[in-house]
């Protein structure tokens, strides 16, 4: 039973969570060869005040553009 397990700043939609967790599950399978149902992803919000980049924490570094939503093909 593979895990991957994904940290990232909160803030993201449901919809985009939804959306990496499909595109991680669709990579492995892909290059590893499990079935999908066996492939576990945890996403982990993780709040500003709990996270630092280059040693400076989130809250004391200037907000990142924020990333565009995922576009859902037709």
């Amino acid at each position: 039973m593979p895990v991957i397990s994904v940290d990232m700043l909160r803030g993201r939609t449901d919809a985009a969570k939804a959306a990496l967790a499909r595109d991680l599950t669709d990579a492995f399978q892909r290059t590893c060869g499990s079935a999908s149902e066996r492939i576990y992803v945890i996403i982990r919000d993780v709040p500003e005040e709990h996270w630092a980049i280059g040693g400076e924490m989130c809250t004391n570094l200037p907000a990142p553009a924020p990333a565009p939503e995922p576009s859902v093909a037709d």
